[in-house]
């Protein structure tokens, strides 16, 4: 199976190492001739990666764009009020944000004012604001080597973004297609990042989102302190969760917006043990703040999805990356509206400190729309690194494995991953939901054997490239890498493709709301 894969695999590699001298739309400016080949990666100035984006994910940023306005007509809301605000707020934005949405905008269609409200609205539609993440290190895993992972809670088409800024290291991320930042990725330092969203107020005051601090910690950091420290001077605009590794380290960040004043960042550094947070405060100053009712609230959803993550640990106190997979496609208390249970567990907690939200109560719920599981490597952590990906739900969608070498073989990941990066691969997992052919759940065990089978190749193409990397072939490493990953990718848009009773249609679908 791995020999067939990897063949196929080849003969793609050869048609993109043809197509190299091909020009390409990161070179020209959305003018002239038409291209005859599209970057399927982002590369060069955020105006050239705003240009590319559009081209590569139009389908996708419609769609989004599209389901962001049915939303605001639904609800009654203004689309010219909303882009009036969002345009007298323009100036809040760095000008590498501003260059690089006109530039999505030109090869997308979307105007730029649609897209500059869609990215300072757009994550309030559906409140649709949640995420879990789990952290272990120490005597939390089974090599002592840290394993973070995370999911993300939010009815927008995800795409995966391979990216090379002009200035700054390259990483991998995942994010709402037509959206500025990342909501989660690894960078070729080995250094990973997700974040949750937390209950304060939105002040949308000078700052950055947190989509935008994730990218950066990407592009400007190699390890978790370095990382710490930066997101503790950026100014934010929101409330957040930070959830950072790297190969010897991970590491809680909460904060609040910085118009808040001192301290808006606080921190724990994890070398052992194993830790869960979704979207409540539990570090000083913070949950104090919560608790004397001048802070906002402990929201129902996210203190039952914490409980439940203390349960899963408790009963497997020290992980594999496998296990961490299974606690993201955990449906314990799925759709439970008995909010008053989550309370009762609670008397710590004044009644008027709590707010009823959506029923996520369940650490893979109806709104979760990819996950990641991450694991650097202490030796190799430029190439070996690893982000274990599911694009949409990870009980409708199986993980595949994502090393860090594709960033040293972009032009072959980025063809062997395009139904990923195109959407593809999101509408194979979302015609799977909507099919009526399963319920949720039902998939999870046809995809953690699937999944089973699959990670012995992976292990042996790390075995094979650790070999190669010691005899100094890193780019032989770096391309039998990239090729499996490839590999195993196309055979899980195939798995998906093979649990529906008819074809995959060519048209992207959005996740049911």
């Amino acid at each position: 199976m791995k020999a067939i894969r990897i063949s196929v695999a080849l003969v793609l590699v050869a048609v993109v190492l043809s197509a190299m001298a091909v020009p390409m739309i990161a070179k020209n400016d959305g003018g002239g001739g038409k291209p005859e080949a599209t970057v399927l990666y982002l590369s060069g100035t955020p105006r050239e990666m705003g240009l590319q984006y559009g081209a590569m994910a139009k389908d996708a940023i419609v769609s989004n764009v599209a389901q962001f306005w049915d939303w605001v007509s639904t609800n009654g809301l203004s689309q010219q009020v909303l882009i009036a605000d969002a345009l007298a707020d323009e100036a809040y934005l760095s000008s590498a944000v501003i260059d690089e949405l006109k530039g999505m905008s030109k090869t997308s269609g979307v105007s730029y004012n649609d897209l500059l409200a869609f990215n300072k609205f757009g994550n309030d539609d559906y409140e649709q604001k949640a995420c879990t993440c789990f952290a272990a290190a120490g005597s939390g895993t089974t090599d002592g080597v840290p394993i973070t992972s995370k999911n993300r809670d939010q009815n927008n088409m995800q795409v995966l973004l391979l990216v090379a800024p002009d200035s700054g290291y390259k990483f991998i991320g995942m994010m709402s297609a037509g959206a500025v930042g990342i909501s989660q990725g690894i960078n070729e330092m080995g250094l990973s990042i997700g974040h949750t969203w937390m209950p304060v107020p939105e002040y949308y005051d000078p700052g950055y989102a947190p989509f935008i601090v994730n990218q950066m910690v990407m592009e400007q950091c190699a390890d978790v302190t370095e990382a710490i420290a930066l997101i503790g001077e950026v100014p934010k605009a929101e409330g957040a969760t930070f959830i950072l590794s790297d190969a010897f380290i991970a590491a809680f960040v909460e904060t609040v917006p910085s118009v808040i004043n001192t301290p808006d960042t606080v921190y724990q550094i994890i070398t052992d043990g194993a830790y869960v947070h979704t979207n409540h405060y539990v570090m000083e100053p913070f949950y104090s703040w919560v608790l004397d009712g001048s802070f906002r609230y402990f929201w129902t959803p996210s203190v039952a999805r914490y409980d439940r993550g203390l349960e899963l640990l408790a009963e497997n106190p020290v992980l594999d990356v496998q296990t961490v997979m299974s606690f993201t496609r955990d449906l314990e208390n799925f759709g439970n509206p008995n909010t008053n249970a989550v309370k009762d567990a609670h008397p710590e907690i004044p009644e008027d400190c709590w707010w009823d939200g959506w029923p996520g109560f369940s650490i893979s719920n109806a709104r979760t729309v990819s996950a990641s599981v991450f694991r650097s490597d202490p030796i190799n952590v430029d190439e070996l690194s690893v982000m274990w990906m599911a694009i949409n739900g990870p009980v409708w969608a199986p993980y595949v494995a994502l090393h860090n070498a594709i960033l040293n073989e972009l032009d072959v990941a980025s063809v062997l991953l395009q139904d990923y990066v195109k959407g593809l691969a999101w509408s194979a997992a979302s015609q799977l939901r909507s099919s009526g052919l399963y319920e949720w759940g039902d998939l999870v065990p046809v995809y953690e054997q699937w999944e089973s089978e699959q990670l012995v190749d992976v292990i042996a193409s790390e075995d094979e490239a650790r070999v190669l990397l010691s005899n100094g072939e890193m780019d032989a490493a770096c391309l039998l890498l990239t090729v499996t990953d490839g590999g195993i990718a196309q055979a899980a848009v195939e798995l998906m493709q093979s649990l529906l009773e008819s074809p995959l249609s060519g048209e992207l679908v959005a996740v049911p709301q």
